[in-house]
């Protein structure tokens, strides 16, 4: 499932496993169209060098939890000063990408713009399937820009002025049985869309 541009023709493909207390998702993004895209890899506070790989994790609406690299919903109690900058890899079309997202157990929700909580903070609830998302932006999109992240890296920084608002997704969900979700009790966002 996708929300591709015209010219991009993008399969997201992943066998997700388990090692010791960790989920994890190898995953292929193949762009079968002519058109080039930036993929999501990390994200980086802005005018930062140092760079947050770690997997977003958000429950959905439909009960399932979305596991990925994306850009994640902003705060909505309270400003952000300094505001996450997209890391991404170039995907030319007819072109791949392959990568790894690993997810420590037990699973609870996560994003960049919010510390961990204590345990008593979370609830545990029963889940019915992961989702794994990938974020990504066509190259020729109008008022986008990349630029290296910084000397040596092959990530490429995307600017643009709202880039949760403006980053498209390609999904793959599995389903789940037995698995549960620290849900946070705070003021999370999880209005993905």
């Amino acid at each position: 499932m996708s929300d591709t541009p015209s010219s991009a023709a993008l399969r997201l493909t992943c066998q997700p496993s388990k090692s010791g207390n960790t989920l994890i998702f190898p995953y292929r993004l193949d762009n079968e169209g002519p058109g080039n895209v930036y993929a999501m890899q990390a994200v980086a506070a802005f005018g930062s060098a140092s760079e947050d790989t770690a997997a977003i994790v958000i429950e959905a609406e439909t009960g399932d939890v979305i596991i990925g690299r994306f850009m994640p919903p902003l705060p909505i109690d309270r400003r952000i000063a300094v505001p996450l900058t997209p890391l991404v890899r170039h995907v030319p079309g007819s072109g791949f990408l392959e990568g790894q997202i690993e997810v420590p157990l037990p699973l609870a929700e996560t994003s960049p713009y919010f510390p961990d909580l204590t345990l008593r903070e979370y609830e545990i609830v029963n889940i019915k399937g992961i989702i794994v998302r990938l974020g990504y932006w066509p190259t020729d999109a109008g008022d986008l820009f990349a630029r290296p992240h910084h000397e040596g890296s092959d990530l490429l920084r995307i600017i643009t002025a709202d880039s949760f608002g403006t980053c498209r997704r390609i999904t793959q969900r599995f389903p789940t049985n037995g698995l549960q979700l620290f849900r946070r009790r705070d003021s999370f966002p999880r209005k993905l869309e």
